[in-house]
């Protein structure tokens, strides 16, 4: 992409923040083939007139504030390089015989893919979505169990018959996809229904962990699920600030860093 001008920058950022009502540092600055600093600048700009409201990490709609809650569709398009990298890592913790539980998320989603192969699986999930990739795939040795409820904007099954269902099991693993999560606040969601199902979940696992990419440090829901220390294991990619690694270290104990692949042109280098 030519470098653009700061109008044309402008335009694109309030575009975006129309469209998904949310924006994210890191998305802007590659979709606009500049820095993160560059952005950074453009958001205080069209913070200083009213257009939109900067957040920690990006930027939001005028009244749309921790409530904003993009659909399943348009988050799946975000950070699908470091979900793809945090699902292979996370997809270590799920073991042959094991029941495991999947809240709705675009990053549990990924995960699923990588579980359909994975023999004597017993899955819980409240996401649809979720559940129709093992049963497109078909694995005769897994048995599938979908709560039911009524449906979010991210696909999540939500209320009193999801929570029913959740408090009658007991899962081996609980594997969770959060929409925020800070040191003040831990870990958050916009929508407080899905709160209290990813709590239920979280009561009925004997282990759990948090499936997260590094723009989801710093952002804040609506509504608490838990605090950081609720959880044994944090997947994260590297991009996450070390600063932030160090707390969920001291707090929720494990963190699994996906690493990106090295290009082979790094490669070569290291091996010449």
């Amino acid at each position: 992409m030519a470098e653009l001008l700061p109008q044309q920058r402008h335009r694109h950022i309030v575009s975006e923040v129309e469209r998904q009502g949310q924006v994210r540092v890191a998305e802007l600055a590659a979709q606009l083939s500049v820095s993160e600093m560059t952005v950074r600048r453009d958001l205080t700009f069209l913070a200083g007139d009213g257009i939109l409201i900067k957040v920690h990490g990006g930027a939001m709609k005028e009244g749309a504030a921790t409530s904003s809650e993009p659909g399943f569709t348009t988050k799946l398009g975000m950070q699908t390089g470091e979900k793809e990298r945090i699902a292979a890592r996370a997809a270590d913790l799920v073991r042959p015989g094991m029941s495991v539980a999947f809240n709705s998320g675009t990053t549990t989603y990924a995960l699923a893919h990588r579980c359909t192969t994975v023999d004597d699986l017993t899955v819980v999930t409240n996401s649809p979505r979720i559940a129709q990739v093992f049963y497109d795939a078909d694995n005769r040795s897994q048995t599938i169990i979908l709560t039911g409820g009524v449906r979010t904007p991210s696909d999540a099954l939500v209320g009193p018959i999801a929570l029913a269902a959740i408090e009658q099991l007991h899962v081996d693993l609980y594997v969770m996809g959060v929409h925020g999560m800070t040191a003040e606040h831990g870990f958050t969601t916009p929508n407080m229904q899905e709160a209290h199902v990813n709590r239920e979940f979280l009561r009925h696992a004997g282990r759990t962990a948090v499936v997260a990419d590094h723009a989801k440090w710093g952002v804040t829901g609506l509504c608490s699920i838990a605090p950081l220390d609720a959880v044994d294991t944090v997947v994260t990619d590297d991009r996450l600030p070390a600063a932030a690694v160090e707390h969920l270290e001291h707090t929720a104990g494990e963190v699994l860093i996906a690493a990106a692949a090295k290009s082979n042109h790094h490669a070569n280098e290291s091996g010449a």
